[in-house]
């Protein structure tokens, strides 16, 4: 018997050999089709094996060539698409998938292949779900569900990531869960319109502050007016700098006139920017990310979504961001 990974049986549509967990018992047989409920058990066994077959000896790779391959294309991945983060219970082939797929989609929509884009951000979103319901019952901490690298590019998946799991622990359905991952991933698309590359938010010019309070209302109209969905959708990115008690931007506007949805994703946001270092708060570790959103509290964000969020997974996540790159 050999070990196979959990990746390499769910790569397929249809299983090829059989599988047994660890004491020898058979939990499915060659042929079957991988549905997710198959696929869900497979996630929840840590080890599975399938019988050894036999192969001519040169045919077989060496251990160690096999392992240096790998690694040697997880460096490649690294120069291309920013760090892997080794403690995430998203699998690296994910994590590369999640970050390669969302930067081809915002080149595509650059280049004003709108409707390929929308596809692409749909299919990302759809993976976001899928994903989230495969490992949620494993996660303890944030820093395990954390995307790493260029924070453009990894920011609206983190946010979707983390959406979903809030959504998913406030009970909406599957519809609103659809709405929620998609505006997380479009709440900053305004940005990509902006003039220049703004590096530090904190230290912003005064014309470069103008110009970066203008992504909401840009992001409200792309949405709108480019991808054509719903205002649901939009509104998020409009309101999702908005604040409880009225001190947020573009428009000031405070309490029950901020989305629903916004109110989760300006959480969301608001916790992957502290544990970005995108914030001029000094933050060096999940929980006092976490501490940081409740001394902000309910003047800033609606209390039904901060503390749930707050409560989501283990609050005592000390994991700092160096520990978690591979």
């Amino acid at each position: 018997m050999i070990v196979v990974s959990s990746e390499e049986i769910i790569s397929q549509k249809v299983l090829p050999y059989d599988l047994y967990d660890e004491t020898g018992a058979k939990i499915l047989e060659a042929g079957e089709i991988l549905t997710p409920g198959k696929i869900l058990l497979v996630r929840n066994h840590e080890v599975l094996y399938k019988k050894e077959e036999k192969s001519k000896p040169e045919d077989k790779q060496p251990l160690s060539e096999a392992k240096s391959e790998s690694n040697a294309q997880n460096v490649e991945n690294i120069k291309k698409y920013g760090p892997l983060n080794k403690k995430s219970k998203i699998d690296f082939e994910t994590q590369i998938e999640l970050k390669s797929h969302y930067m081809n989609a915002l080149s595509v929509f650059n280049q004003n292949d709108v409707s390929r884009a929308k596809a692409m951000i749909l299919e990302i979103r759809d993976k976001i779900i899928k994903d989230s319901q495969l490992i949620k019952k494993n996660v303890q901490f944030f820093s395990e569900l954390k995307l790493l690298g260029e924070h453009k590019n990894t920011h609206p998946l983190n946010t979707a990531i983390f959406s979903v799991f809030l959504a998913n622990k406030l009970e909406y359905n599957e519809v609103q869960i659809m709405e929620i991952a998609l505006s997380a991933l479009l709440h900053d698309i305004g940005k990509i319109k902006l003039t220049g590359e703004i590096t530090d938010i904190s230290k912003m010019t005064k014309d470069e502050e103008a110009a970066y309070r203008k992504h909401p209302l840009v992001g409200h109209r792309l949405i709108k007016t480019e991808l054509k969905l719903s205002e649901n959708i939009a509104r998020v990115a409009l309101q999702h700098h908005e604040r409880m008690d009225g001190t947020g931007w573009p428009y000031g506007i405070s309490s029950t006139m901020i989305s629903e949805y916004a109110q989760i994703i300006a959480v969301c946001n608001h916790f992957d920017n502290m544990t970005s270092s995108a914030t001029n708060l000094e933050i060096s570790n999940f929980r006092e990310a976490l501490r940081a959103l409740l001394k902000a509290g309910s003047r800033a964000f609606s209390p039904k979504p901060l503390y749930a969020f707050v409560h989501m997974l283990s609050y005592g996540d000390t994991t700092s961001f160096e520990e978690l790159k591979f």
